[in-house]
């Protein structure tokens, strides 16, 4: 009985120790936790007040950022009131130049009218003081074109539009029959008709690795009257961006139409009237497609790519030197309808749709 009582207080001695020492082992993990409680309060503490700091930097650098392009914004207004004031003087010289011009002209026929008119006695005497000064009346004047020379462009506007860029390819289906076509869309040519050049046309698709498209039994709509394109995005909301380049010196049209405009039979009818907005390069200089006659604008160096954006909800399309960012020419409308990219090449013209780098 005395051994029992023995193991019994043992076993009661046992369970004590592993219960003080679990008690240890627990008051440290306790520690521990309530240590990492502490740290985590810390860190949250500290997050919150470096998050608290980033959103002021963000703010601060966008007011600096804000500022900057103020500043860049009255630099450039400044510099075209120069040149508007430049111009104006130029103008004002040349009018007045122009006046006395007219003015001695105006002069001179008044004479000779009372001269012509004159007595038959004054007739005989030789008016050679008087042809002579008209002989030598010239129009010595050189009408020049005035353009604005202030380019506009825009600091980080590149950076922006390239926040928009999307993937863009030619819908083979919707080309001219003299278009050929490579890499999945993305490269174009005019090729001369395969009636007049079989041969060669066939040795260069061969050689080249270019395609023509491919026939359909059924009917697809495409067009038949001019060297044009369409591009398989469908637009109809959100902005968009994306670059063409030029890949010789001849001429290329890009920019964004209706899906309704593959009737059309002259150049002449690329216009906003029908339902194209888009702008014509060449190295020469661009102009913008307005069904009117526009004289190029030329650019240095010479422009080899196009960048192109579509805001549909502000009905802006605009086009920029996709290598500077410079801004080329904006068409406003209200879209109503789907759009899709628009491409003309003049004759053996060849243009490339660059890969996206970025953007969407």
């Amino acid at each position: 009985k005395q051994n029992y009582i023995t193991l019994l207080l043992y076993r009661c001695f046992c369970s004590q120790e592993k219960l003080l020492m679990t008690q240890c082992s627990l008051t440290a993990k306790m520690k521990k936790a309530m240590h990492l409680q502490d740290m985590e309060v810390k860190n949250a503490t500290e997050w919150k007040d470096k998050m608290k700091n980033q959103k002021l930097r963000f703010s601060a650098e966008f007011t600096k950022l804000h500022d900057f392009l103020a500043e860049e914004e009255q630099l450039f207004l400044q510099k075209l009131s120069k040149e508007e004031e430049e111009t104006k003087k130029k103008r004002t010289e040349n009018t007045l130049r122009l006046h006395q011009i007219i003015t001695s002209l105006k002069k001179l026929i008044l004479e000779v009218e009372e001269k012509s008119q004159s007595s038959i006695l004054e007739l005989l005497q030789n008016p050679k003081d008087l042809l002579t000064r008209s002989e030598n009346q010239d129009v010595n004047y050189s009408l020049e074109v005035l353009e604005v020379k202030t380019v506009c462009h825009i600091p980080l506007m590149k950076e922006m539009l390239k926040r928009f860029e999307v993937a863009i390819s030619a819908a083979e289906d919707t080309g001219h029959p003299h278009l050929v076509f490579s890499q999945e869309g993305r490269y174009v040519k005019n090729g001369a008709p395969a009636s007049s050049r079989p041969l060669l046309s066939t040795a260069w698709n061969y050689f080249t690795g270019w395609r023509t498209p491919q026939q359909n039994t059924h009917f697809v709509e495409k067009f038949q009257h001019l060297p044009c394109v369409l591009g398989k995005n469908v637009f109809t909301s959100g902005k968009h961006y994306w670059e063409v380049e030029n890949r010789d010196t001849r001429e290329i049209a890009v920019g964004v139409c209706q899906e309704d405009v593959m009737g059309i039979v002259d150049n002449t009818e690329m216009s906003p009237h029908v339902g194209i907005w888009a702008i014509c390069w060449s190295p020469a200089g661009y102009w913008p497609l307005t069904g009117s006659p526009v004289s190029p604008t030329k650019l240095e160096p010479a422009l080899h790519r196009v960048g192109i954006f579509l805001d549909y909800g502000a009905g802006d399309i605009s086009f920029y030197n996709a290598v500077d960012g410079v801004h080329l020419h904006t068409f406003s409308c209200s879209f109503v309808s789907c759009l899709r990219p628009f491409f003309w090449l003049s004759p053996l013209a060849s243009l490339v749709i660059p890969p996206v780098t970025g953007g969407k």
